[in-house]
C-alpha cells in the first residue's frame, strides 16, 4: 500500500503523537500539504497561510522541536526525514530512511527524533550529532508503528502498532519494547495524557477509542466514535477524534468515557490538536481546509483554506 493519500488512502489515524494541549495559545498552524508537495505556515489571527516550504516525497508526519523552531516532517514517498527551519521558512536538510516513514515524535528534552517505519515493525532513532539529525539505529515494535507518543521526561515512548492491534510500551534509555498492551483494532493516532496517567488510541476499523492506563499498562475503556477515527486530540476535560469517513469530530468526556456530541468539519478530517485556549484545529484532507473548533461550545469558529491534501499527523501548533 502506498503512504500516499493521492495513490491510496491510509485506512488509519495517525499521532499523535501529542500531549493534551500546548501551554500557551496558538500562534501557527503549521501544516503537511501531502499532494501539494509543500509545508505551509498558517497565522492563526489572520487565518492566512503566509509561507510555503515545498518538501516533495508526499510530505504527512510532523513533529516540532522543544524550542518550536524546527519541524521534522516525514516523506513517505522520498524515503526520509525534511527538517525545516519554520522561522527562516526552508528545509535544512534532508536525512534519507528506508521503509515507509510516517508517524514521527520528538523527546520534549530535545536531541532526539523517533520515527515509525509503517512498513516494517521498527522505529528508527535519529540524535543531533555536531549540530545535525543523523540515524543512530532502532527499536523493534509491532508491526506497522503509525503514532508515537512521548513521556513528557523522554524516558517512555508509546507506539500505536497498527496492524498488530497493540500499543508498544518502549524504555528509551534501552531501546526496548519493555509491554505490549492489546488494544482495539487498527490503532493509528496516539495521544498521551501524562498528567492523568492515561492514552488514547483511534482505532481506524473498530469505529472506537481505546483508553489505557498507564500504571497498570492495560485497556480500561472503549468509546466509540464515527467512520474510521484518525486522531485524538484533549481540551477541557473532553477528547475530540477525527472521523475520516464521517466528516466529523466526535467529542467525549474524558471522566465518563461518554460521547457528547459530533460535530461536523471538512471533508475527510485527519490530524487534529489544541491548544490552551480551548481551540482545537483540524485538517481536512478532503477539502483542503483547516478547521477551527471551540472545545466548548463545539461550534466551528472559522475554515481556513490551505493546499491539497493537509494532513499535519503528529504536532503541528506553535
Amino acid at each position: 500500500m502506498s503512504l500516499s493519500r493521492g495513490r491510496a488512502a491510509l485506512a488509519a489515524g495517525l499521532v499523535l503523537i501529542a500531549t493534551a494541549s500546548r501551554a500557551e495559545p496558538a500562534r501557527e498552524a503549521i501544516v503537511t500539504a501531502q499532494l501539494g508537495g509543500a509545508v505551509e505556515i498558517v497565522d492563526l489571527v489572520t487565518r492566512t497561510v503566509v509561507r510555503r516550504i515545498p518538501v516533495d516525497g508526499a510530505p504527512a508526519g510532523i513533529a516540532l522541536s522543544p524550542d518550536r523552531r524546527r519541524a521534522y516532517v516525514t516523506r513517505p514517498e522520498g524515503h526520509g526525514l525534511a527538517i525545516l527551519d519554520l522561522d527562516a521558512g526552508r528545509v535544512l536538510a534532508e536525512v534519507p530512511l528506508p521503509g515507509g516513514p510516517l508517524g514521527v515524535a520528538a523527546d520534549p528534552r530535545g536531541g532526539t527524533v523517533y520515527v515509525a517505519d509503517w512498513y516494517g515493525h521498527r522505529l528508527f532513532v535519529l540524535t543531533e550529532r555536531d549540530g545535525a539529525l543523523v540515524p543512530d539505529g532502532e527499536i523493534a515494535v509491532g508491526a506497522s508503528p503509525s503514532g508515537i507518543a512521548v513521556s513528557p521526561d523522554g524516558g517512555t515512548l508509546y507506539v500505536a502498532n497498527r496492524e498488530a492491534d497493540t500499543v508498544s510500551v518502549v524504555d528509551t534509555a534501552t531501546r526496548r519494547e519493555s509491554s505490549v498492551i492489546p488494544v482495539g483494532q487498527h490503532p493509528f493516532g496516539i495521544t498521551l495524557d501524562a498528567a492523568a496517567g492515561r492514552a488514547y488510541t483511534a482505532n481506524v476499523t473498530g469505529d472506537d477509542v481505546s483508553v489505557l492506563d498507564l500504571k497498570t499498562g492495560r485497556e480500561i475503556g472503549r468509546v466509540p466514535t464515527g467512520r474510521r477515527p484518525y486522531v485524538i486530540a484533549l481540551a477541557g476535560g473532553r477528547g475530540f477524534v477525527t472521523d475520516q469517513y464521517a466528516g466529523s469530530v466526535t467529542a467525549f468526556d474524558l471522566a465518563t468515557l461518554k460521547p457528547i456530541a459530533d460535530v461536523d468539519v471538512g471533508d475527510h478530517p485527519e490530524g487534529i490538536a489544541a491548544d490552551s485556549d480551548g481551540r482545537l484545529y483540524v485538517a481536512n484532507w478532503g477539502d483542503n481546509t483547516l478547521s477551527v473548533l471551540d472545545s466548548k461550545t463545539l461550534k466551528v469558529l472559522a475554515t481556513i483554506p490551505t493546499g491539497n491534501g493537509p494532513r499535519s499527523f503528529g504536532a503541528f501548533l506553535r
